[in-house]
């Protein structure tokens, strides 16, 4: 029999209002039990040893966090989303500019992005008056992180890549974090003119990528604001 852990009892108290209410604006029926089974079951799932497996066969157990997933600010949001994307449908982070939860962008929106920003980052470096600056830097840092998840798919063994598992309602879908999606249409958004002037891509492919990713990032918040 495991030993109770009083942290994860306490947080479970205190999350699953939050679980319930996040599941619940998206008209999937859940109740407080459930969002509190979840919970528990995420806990325990990340509480176990992980293990890597080097070329001889050795399993080598990784070296745990010093604050656990679970313990970190907006990770009861995640659960949230987990459940909805799960029902076969979007999830609307109530701060997408701040929250670090995992959204299913459709996998054509998530693609043009990145191809978006690498063409920005180039009009931006070989234009008139070329420039390292802070935005280009976290343009930069922003296409790594994105284009490292492009890569992981296209890197799965799965011999089912990007099956009926992963749809939300038709679509398949590539999970990326909600601050990177918004940091992506504002960076996006200011370089519309660079974009332009460098005549590397089109302004209706990329109006239509702006508008299609915003709809999957705000939703119906948007409207309402």
């Amino acid at each position: 029999m495991s030993t109770p852990r009083t942290d994860v009892d306490e947080w479970v108290l205190a999350s699953a209002a939050e679980v319930t209410r996040n599941v619940a604006r998206h008209g999937v029926p859940i109740t407080w039990s459930e969002a509190a089974e979840r919970l528990r079951r995420t806990v325990e799932l990340l509480s176990g040893p992980v293990f890597v497996i080097d070329d001889g066969g050795t399993f080598t157990p990784l070296p745990q966090q010093e604050i656990p997933r679970w313990q970190e600010t907006g990770f009861a949001e995640s659960v949230a989303c987990a459940a909805v994307h799960y029902a076969g449908q979007p999830y609307y982070p109530e701060n997408p500019q701040t929250s670090r939860v995992e959204l299913a962008i459709p996998w054509d929106t998530a693609t043009a992005l990145v191809h978006l920003l690498s063409a920005l980052l180039v009009a931006r470096l070989t234009g008139p008056t070329p420039s390292c600056n802070q935005e280009q830097v976290e343009a930069a840092q922003l296409l790594n992180r994105l284009s490292a998840d492009v890569a992981f798919e296209f890197s799965r063994d799965d011999d089912a890549l990007l099956g009926d598992e992963e749809k939300v309602g038709e679509r398949v879908y590539l999970l990326m974090q909600s601050c990177d999606v918004w940091q992506a249409l504002d960076l996006l958004g200011n370089g519309r003119e660079a974009l332009r002037l460098a005549g590397v891509t089109d302004m209706e492919i990329l109006d239509l990528t702006l508008w299609e990713a915003r709809c999957w990032l705000f939703g119906p918040y948007e409207q309402a604001s």
